[in-house]
């Protein structure tokens, strides 16, 4: 009798672990796509601290999409995590400077934020110029200002060595391409930039004090919340100093702050 319940316990041992193995190699064989709607319909059924680590298995893998990083956002704030719900929308917001919804979202999140600290309104120059940059990637505009630049050397070569060629139309063509080429190149090296910027970060702990000085002794300036927006001005192994959107900065664990 004893010898039937081993055998039996010993069938329900390997069929607990068959089973568990064979979720596992579905769950690897699955697709993103059908990975992220397995998160959404987590999502549906209030599951959201599950679904957010759904979301962010997928983005750990290096996907990088509007919508994920949305919903993600939306689980986060839902599950009660302030910081990773902000840095999600932020990231969103990075993929599409202009959706309202993402705006909107994150600005509701930020109202949860313990003394958040908001960006100063741009003038309407600079609002043109973010809308500019964002009509093409660095590659975009990089490639047209090579072809601006082409068609520069061309038309000055045509101007100065064929006959015929030299005239009011082609030389004022030549400024216009050449002005083409700068601006181009202007926002390419500007998009660049911007793509490739890690100074902001959001803060992803409760509290964490801001010291005068990169040094645990040092006094302490202020405590900053889960879910603020700093910059990072500066870095040592530990510490990184950082500023708020109002001028005031200071020195945090760097662990304490993820990059955006």
């Amino acid at each position: 009798m004893f010898h039937s319940r081993m055998i039996k316990s010993l069938f329900l041992a390997m069929g607990l672990l068959f089973a568990t193995c064979t979720s596992q190699v579905m769950a690897q064989q699955a697709t993103p796509q059908q990975r992220f709607d397995q998160a959404n319909n987590l999502y549906r059924q209030s599951k959201f601290t599950e679904s957010a680590n759904a979301y962010q298995q997928l983005i750990d893998e290096g996907y990088t999409e509007r919508s994920l990083y949305f919903n993600a956002g939306n689980a986060w704030y839902k599950a009660g995590k302030t910081g990773p719900a902000v840095f999600n929308y932020e990231k969103a917001l990075q993929l599409s400077p202009e959706d309202a919804t993402v705006k909107h979202n994150l600005a509701i999140a930020n109202q949860k934020v313990n003394g958040f600290v908001g960006e100063l309104p741009l003038v309407f120059f600079q609002q043109w110029w973010l809308q500019l940059q964002h009509i093409h990637s660095s590659n975009g505009w990089a490639t047209f200002a090579l072809i601006f630049f082409w068609l520069l050397v061309i038309g000055m070569i045509m101007n100065l060595f064929i006959p015929g060629f030299n005239n009011k139309y082609l030389t004022w063509g030549n400024y216009l391409f050449g002005i083409l080429f700068i601006l181009h190149l202007l926002m390419a090296v500007d998009t660049y930039n911007i793509a490739n910027n890690h100074d902001n970060g959001i803060v992803m702990t409760a509290t964490v004090k801001v010291k005068a000085a990169p040094d645990d002794s040092s006094k302490d300036l202020f405590e900053l919340h889960e879910g603020m927006k700093v910059k990072v001005l500066d870095s040592t192994k530990e510490f990184c100093k950082i500023e708020l959107n109002d001028g005031k900065n200071g020195w945090i664990i760097c662990n304490g702050v993820k990059r955006l």
